[in-house]
């Protein structure tokens, strides 16, 4: 009789989350300001608290997101109900004592490449929408081309623009087109971003990064498991903040965050500190953007500051507002 046996080693289990963020509290605050998209919007010093409500903004039962464009924040007026009839209320963030400026309607809305800009989808009649580029200091800069009202604006790079078509469907798919034509550059069922020269698609197993200088990918493993991730690549576009978000952890109600850094360029993975750990925050309270410093600024209670390379969060003194908003955009 012949025995064979394995003399590797097991793979090591993943770690166990934390009971939550952790981190130190900076002896002189973490120096971090952010628009958060509750009904007002709320201006948030992380080392103070609530710092303004700027004035003339939509109230009552509406919903907020906010996306920043370069240096600039761009606000969307979602009304509460899921099917909505017309496009909605686009809005520029001017300051914390001056109305918004209005965008007019669109569909949706996401930042050029210059930071200085939107790309929107306008309604022009029933069924009928087009792509249009508009700049935030001169307005319309294109009529641009016709386009599906179910396309979603992610956001554009220097070679093309992010979008999804059928956007709330079961049947989307993500692309990466020329403005200018509509020409499809890159099409895949899921596009998790695009930042500089590089674009990362999701897969069953693993994740796949492309060179669009060349059109070259890479299989990546996954450094986590986890639902498809959601990624905010710095603003230079260097590094990818990649959160590996769980929100049934092992099938139950626990929800984790996982957020690991990538950097195309080698490609290499480094996982944040304090990571994962047990949050409420995945879908209200929550969020995480980067700052003009080179920090990655987390939303979990209160807001977490990190910059690449140091060995822990540091933790504002605030707490952060409590309600159903998401997301929120680092100001300069």
């Amino acid at each position: 009789m012949l025995l064979a046996g394995c003399t590797s080693e097991p793979p090591m289990p993943p770690p166990a989350p934390l009971a939550e963020l952790s981190g130190i509290h900076a002896t002189g605050g973490i120096g971090v300001s952010a628009l958060l998209p509750t009904v007002g919007p709320t201006l948030f010093d992380a080392d103070r608290g609530p710092a303004a409500t700027p004035p003339g903004y939509p109230g009552g039962d509406v919903r907020l997101d906010v996306v920043r464009v370069g240096k600039h924040v761009v606000l969307t007026v979602h009304p509460p109900y899921s099917r909505d009839a017309e496009p909605f209320e686009i809005l520029e963030y001017t300051g914390t004592s001056s109305p918004p400026r209005s965008l007019g309607r669109a569909w949706s809305a996401g930042p050029d490449a210059g930071g200085e800009g939107v790309w929107l989808i306008r309604q022009d009649a029933p069924d009928d929408c087009r792509l249009e580029h508009d700049s935030l200091a001169a307005g319309e800069l294109s009529h641009g081309q016709p386009a599906s009202c179910r396309t979603r604006v992610r956001t554009e790079t220097a070679h093309g623009l992010l979008i999804t078509i059928n956007a709330g469907a079961a049947e989307s798919t993500d692309a990466l087109i020329e403005p200018a034509t509509g020409r499809t550059i890159r099409q895949s069922p899921r596009i998790l971003g695009a930042a500089g020269d590089w674009m990362l698609l999701d897969g069953l197993t693993d994740l796949t990064l492309v060179n669009l200088r060349d059109n070259s990918s890479e299989k990546l493993s996954r450094p986590s498991i986890g639902a498809a991730p959601t990624v905010v690549p710095s603003r230079e576009g260097t590094i990818w903040a990649v959160d590996f978000a769980d929100s049934a952890y092992r099938h139950t109600n626990t929800q984790t965050r996982d957020i690991w850094l990538l950097r195309p360029d080698g490609p290499t993975w480094d996982h944040a500190p304090g990571m994962p750990y047990i949050t409420e925050h995945l879908n209200h309270g929550g969020g995480f953007d980067w700052s003009d410093a080179g920090d990655l600024v987390l939303a979990d209670g209160v807001l977490a500051a990190w910059h690449p390379g140091e060995p822990q969060w540091r933790l504002s003194a605030a707490a952060l507002p409590q309600g159903s908003w998401s997301g929120f955009a680092v100001l300069p």
